[in-house]
Parts: C-alpha cells; sequence; structure tokens
C-alpha cells in the first residue's frame, strides 16, 4: 500500500538537510521546501511568506500553516515548530495543527528538536546522550491525532551545532 501524503511529507521532513546554523522561520520553511521538493515530484508547494497560504481562524486567533502541498487534489498543511530550551511550544503547534485540521485534508505537524540531551554523568563520555521514547499515553494521543483529526505529528531530533 502506497504511503498516504502526509506520511510521504513527514518522511521527506525527516530525511531532509536542515541547516543547524539556521532558527529563523524563512530558513527552516526554505530547507523544508527543498526536502519535500526532493521527495514529492509534480506537487505544488506553497511557501508562508512567499506565497498566498490561507490560514484560517479559531475565537480571534489567527492560524496559518508553514508550508501547503498540494498533490492528487489534496492539499495538506505542514506547520514547524523548533524547540531549542523547553517544550513549550508544541502546545501551540498542537492547538494550530488541530485548528487548521478543519480547513485541509491533512496536517503534519513538524516539530525540530535542537535540544541538547542530559548527560547521566556516569555514562561514559564517548557514548551518545541517551533520547527518551515516547510513553504509552504519548503514542496514544500521537495515534488519536493521526485517526481523528488527521494530524501527523513528525519529531526529529537534531543536535544543535551541527556534529
Amino acid at each position: 500500500m502506497a504511503a498516504s501524503l502526509p506520511e510521504q511529507i513527514g518522511a521527506a521532513l525527516r530525511d531532509g538537510q536542515f541547516d543547524p546554523q539556521h532558527a529563523g522561520e524563512l530558513f527552516l520553511r526554505s530547507d523544508a521546501q527543498k526536502a519535500l521538493a526532493a521527495k514529492l515530484a509534480g506537487a505544488t508547494i506553497a511557501v508562508n511568506g512567499k506565497d498566498d497560504v490561507r490560514g484560517t481562524g479559531f475565537l480571534g486567533a489567527r492560524y496559518a500553516p508553514d508550508l501547503v502541498v498540494e498533490q492528487g487534489g489534496k492539499k495538506v498543511a505542514v506547520t514547524i515548530t523548533l524547540l531549542r530550551g523547553d517544550a513549550s511550544p508544541v502546545t501551540t503547534a498542537l492547538a494550530g495543527a488541530l485548528v487548521l485540521s478543519g480547513r485541509y485534508d491533512g496536517v503534519v505537524a513538524f516539530v525540530l528538536d535542537r535540544r541538547l540531551a542530559k548527560r547521566n554523568p556516569f555514562d561514559d563520555p564517548k557514548d551518545e546522550p541517551e533520547q527518551r521514547d515516547l510513553t504509552d499515553a504519548e503514542k496514544s494521543l500521537v495515534r488519536q491525532l493521526s485517526e481523528r483529526h488527521g494530524v501527523l505529528l513528525e519529531v526529529r531530533r537534531q543536535d544543535p551545532f551541527g556534529w
């Protein structure tokens, strides 16, 4: 079975090149557009700030995706969230993705996690710091977002220094 458009988008973003020196939304959008264009032949990719990207509102707040990918008559919104210090931006990212799911055929909420991993002081310094996996409750929430609302959460960890 062929992967759905949101799954293809998630895979392209997971495998794409994101310059660790770039943290601004314009740079992240440009890197994401390049990653998507390389993997999704024939797709139309609109970039917020450069192209006309339609957002939506909820209770007076405006939400607009960073990119919109159109292929095969489907339009999928893509949001990009950069984590540097804490995980609080994830709340805003998920809320925005849920609002956008009412306007688009699917939403990919891409989280680029550039937080430094905490090292266990008793580990060998040559070992990579351990990254914790999602808890069962977190996995359940991710599954429900996808099944009930068409929101695919894609989290990619990236060393903030590019090592």
